[in-house]
């Protein structure tokens, strides 16, 4: 899949396939450690990397390397402690929102899904999350292709 080998993260097949699987099952009968864990462990580490100095510039020059930038080139503003401080409540704030929307959001749609009378609801669910991961895995590859291919 890539120069060096295989990417998990580059394979859109392979993606499909897990997300599709994984939508079969109901978050909701997940057990509650796991609920709990896949909530917390995203908000707490959101919430270091935001409050830990330093550490979020690390990760955006990281990402603008990634992205083909020159990660010097790139300037980063300095954050006072107490800005840095409110910007991590934040950031852990919204992942922790974004954690119990995503388990609210499955219920719903699964809701939805049965309201218009569509036979399996979480096979049809699975189909549509299956297709949405391939063709957004398919198109990042397209564009990651189509800049390396312009930066050489």
């Amino acid at each position: 899949m890539t120069e060096n080998g295989y990417s998990f993260s580059k394979d859109p097949w392979g993606q499909a396939a897990v997300i599709g699987a994984l939508t079969l099952i109901p978050a909701r009968k997940y057990p509650a450690w796991l609920r709990q864990t896949m909530i917390w462990v995203p908000t707490l580490s959101v919430t270091a990397m935001a409050a830990t100095p330093g550490t979020t510039t690390a990760v955006l020059r990281r990402l603008s390397q990634w992205q083909g930038q020159d990660p010097e080139e790139v300037k980063f503003p300095e954050v006072r402690p107490a800005t840095r401080a409110a910007l991590a409540v934040s950031a852990g704030a919204a992942a922790y929102a974004g954690g119990r929307i995503s388990f609210w959001s499955d219920t719903a749609a699964e809701t939805l899904v049965r309201k218009m009378r569509i036979p399996a609801p979480r096979v049809a669910m699975s189909l549509a999350a299956s297709v949405s991961t391939w063709w957004t895995v398919h198109q990042d590859n397209q564009r990651a292709a189509a800049r390396r291919k312009s930066a050489s």
